[in-house]
């Protein structure tokens, strides 16, 4: 009886296991796609959501660099109005006296063009300076200041047999940036408390 009984428990347990049915199968399935699904969307949200971060995060940036662009072409002003002022005034360079100082213009003859910061004038000499808030490798090119001897010759032809002389301006100097130009006969002008400074020991005509 007892084993009678044993047999009946086991055959009640297999009768309560759910069939494995091509019905519930077909069930599985659907469930693992809805959830696929879901994780798609999911990822194309994101996707979304990062786009837009990416955007936003452009736009600071173009905002940022458009305020210090701002600020640096102000401070680029300032420097040009400062030495432009100080030359008017004095109208000593190169232990000469000058006659005319001319501010920041940009010249062309139809197929050269040019833009010169400060030009000095006399009846022998120009003086053309390069004016920098902050003089630094990254901005001041000597051979491009050199260069810039036969563009002014060309675009300036009654000045042509004049003495030429080269400077730079600046608030500020990177260091070894001074030794540079002056190994090169450029003159070097900065701002020191309320005085312009100038060194044109080592400076030449070009």
């Amino acid at each position: 009886m007892i084993n009678n009984l044993k047999m009946f428990i086991m055959r009640s347990k297999k009768q309560t296991e759910p069939a494995l049915t091509f019905e519930s199968i077909m069930a599985g399935f659907k469930e693992t796609r809805e959830q696929i699904k879901e994780l798609v969307e999911a990822g194309k949200e994101t996707d979304r959501r990062l786009e837009k971060m990416y955007e936003e995060s452009r736009k600071e940036r173009k905002e940022l660099n458009q305020q210090l662009g701002g600020i640096s072409n102000s401070n680029g002003e300032m420097a040009e109005a400062y030495f432009y002022n100080a030359f008017k005034k004095h109208k000593y360079f190169a232990n000469e006296h000058y006659d005319h100082v001319l501010k920041p213009t940009k010249v062309t003859n139809g197929e050269l063009e040019a833009e010169f910061d400060i030009i000095l004038f006399n009846g022998k000499s120009v003086a053309i300076i390069e004016v920098k808030y902050n003089a630094k490798p990254e901005n001041i090119y000597i051979d491009d200041l050199i260069s810039s001897v036969e563009k002014f010759r060309i675009l300036f032809p009654n000045y042509k047999n004049h003495n030429i002389y080269l400077g730079v301006a600046a608030m500020t100097f990177r260091e070894g940036l001074e030794k540079r130009l002056h190994r090169n006969g450029i003159a070097t002008i900065r701002q020191l408390g309320k005085k312009m400074v100038i060194y044109d020991k080592e400076m030449k005509v070009f």
